[in-house]
């Protein structure tokens, strides 16, 4: 079985500084896991578009420090377009659907790209959430109580 565990919002700071969270959000990033690591994007802004056909990468392993790096390179390589190797990265892969850092290894001249883009990456508006599911629990003052199928959740009580 595989499935998401994280997300990765990336877009502009809502309020004041941010002080009203995150808006808009341009995309997304989806952590997915099953026998390997997966991200893969989902975008809401129309002007993003990813390199070539990537639809997702596969990071060296799991939590690996590039991985988020790696996925915005390959998602929004137009937020990346003053650094110098870009173009000839991106004329390299293709028209390849994925790039599998793991059995793979980094593109020809991914290296270069990283480096050169990280100075641009760390301006980058990026939250993060952990996807852990809810439903069937309640939130109580002294933390989180979970209803057993014998026990009556308050709220599906029948009316009387």
């Amino acid at each position: 079985m595989a499935g998401y565990s994280k997300i990765y919002c990336i877009g502009g700071e809502g309020g004041f500084l941010g002080a009203d969270g995150m808006n808009p959000i341009d995309f997304q990033i989806l952590v997915g896991d099953g026998n390997r690591q997966w991200l893969e994007a989902r975008y809401f802004s129309k002007d993003i578009r990813p390199m070539g056909k990537i639809e997702v990468i596969i990071p060296s392993g799991p939590n690996h420090p590039n991985s988020l790096i790696d996925a915005c390179l390959a998602f929004f390589p137009k937020y990346f377009e003053s650094c110098p190797s870009l173009t000839q990265v991106n004329e390299a892969l293709g028209n390849v659907s994925r790039i599998d850092f793991h059995f793979d290894g980094e593109p020809s001249g991914w290296a270069q790209l990283r480096e050169e883009a990280r100075p641009r990456f760390k301006h980058l508006i990026i939250y993060a959430a952990e996807l852990n599911k809810v439903n069937g629990i309640e939130q109580l003052m002294s933390g989180w109580r979970f209803f057993g199928e014998d026990e009556i959740h308050p709220y599906d009580r029948e009316k009387d």
